[in-house]
């Protein structure tokens, strides 16, 4: 079984469409987008699809959506990420998970200091509530320290570095297109690994795949995804994986190209 994930609650026009294709949901509380009025209709969607909700917390900057680095102090950091997480909280009751936004996820991935304010603020809320995060990051490590539980992210519209970190957005070639997407998703679910932008095979360990609600036709890359680690089928179990296992990612583009072309099934 395999939870797909988004980034949710961001004002992004395709949200709609995308509740229904995803299991797991990672809401804006009002750090780099959000409000009482979005929290709340997310929470009903969430509720009525029977989907998982996390709170997303970045940065305050609504300014920059939370993709810009900020310097603040330990206190004030914390003090700004418990009063998102708990805003999401009052609205949703118990929640699911929580995972950092933008510039403060890349940020606590390398930063053991910054991790650790992340993990303080989320047990602050309540301690066996889960972080997402990779599961390379200072957050992972950050966490388990502390016995806060982790769930793994993988990401299928994003250009991995050689670290298992994201090539920056500002950089060319850093969000996949929808057949670049859909192999990715593949080679995750069927090897656990990606192709990184240096074209070393790197693993990825992951108990959840993310797709961002925001980018261009994120409806269309969500459904290339879902048909090709899960073909003809409602739920998420990955089927005929031996299509797959000694494929590279230059084939599986290949592959996705022609079923494209023929309209031919997995």
């Amino acid at each position: 079984m395999i939870d797909l994930s988004a980034d949710l609650g961001e004002g992004a026009p395709d949200e709609p469409e995308i509740w229904p294709l995803i299991t797991s949901a990672n809401v804006a509380c009002g750090g780099h987008y959000g409000d009482a009025d979005s929290m709340t209709h997310a929470v009903q969607r969430a509720r009525e699809l029977g989907t998982r909700i996390g709170a997303h917390p970045s940065y305050p900057d609504r300014e920059n959506f939370g993709r810009k680095s900020m310097s603040m102090s330990p206190y004030a950091l914390r003090a700004t990420l418990i009063e998102q997480i708990a805003a999401l909280r009052d609205i949703a009751g118990p929640l699911h998970h929580v995972k950092p936004h933008g510039a403060l996820y890349n940020d606590a991935h390398k930063d053991r200091a910054l991790a650790e304010i992340v993990i303080e603020s989320i047990r602050s809320i309540d301690e066996t509530l889960p972080i997402v995060c990779s599961d390379a990051s200072q957050m992972a490590t950050a966490a388990r320290a502390a016995g806060t539980p982790v769930i793994r992210e993988a990401f299928a519209d994003r250009r991995y570095n050689a670290d298992g970190s994201l090539v920056s957005r500002s950089e060319a070639g850093s969000l996949l297109s929808v057949d670049e997407a859909a192999a990715q998703a593949a080679m995750l679910a069927n090897e656990g690994a990606v192709i990184a932008r240096d074209g070393s095979r790197i693993t990825i360990p992951f108990d959840t795949i993310c797709v961002h609600a925001d980018m261009e036709r994120a409806v269309k890359r969500l459904r290339a995804i879902r048909k090709t680690i899960n073909p003809g089928r409602g739920d998420y179990t990955i089927e005929r994986r031996d299509l797959f296992a000694d494929l590279t990612m230059e084939d599986l583009l290949k592959q996705l190209e022609e079923m494209s072309r023929t309209k031919k099934p997995l």
